[in-house]
């Protein structure tokens, strides 16, 4: 929560660069790979452990990337549908 709030200090630019930030394609196709072993009951003790990481650290981008959204709206700013940003 406390990350969140520091956003309310940020200016627009770097606002805009926040809820326009992306996963990357190998993040997001190792997440998929560790999803899969999951799926098949093959996934190390380890792996386990970066499914989490990875699983906790989309959901916070997330949040950073819809709360900065926010901000930028009651600012004034015009937010595009999501595909859009």
């Amino acid at each position: 929560q406390a990350e969140l709030a520091a956003l309310d200090r940020l200016d627009d630019a770097t606002l805009w660069r926040i809820a326009r930030s992306r996963t990357t394609e190998a993040q997001m196709e190792r997440y998929q790979t560790l999803l899969d072993k999951n799926a098949n009951n093959t996934l190390s003790e380890k792996e386990r452990g970066e499914l989490t990481q990875l699983r906790t650290e989309a959901d916070q981008q997330m949040l950073r990337k819809v709360h900065a959204a926010a901000l930028l709206q009651w600012r004034g700013h015009q937010i595009p549908p999501a595909e859009k940003l």
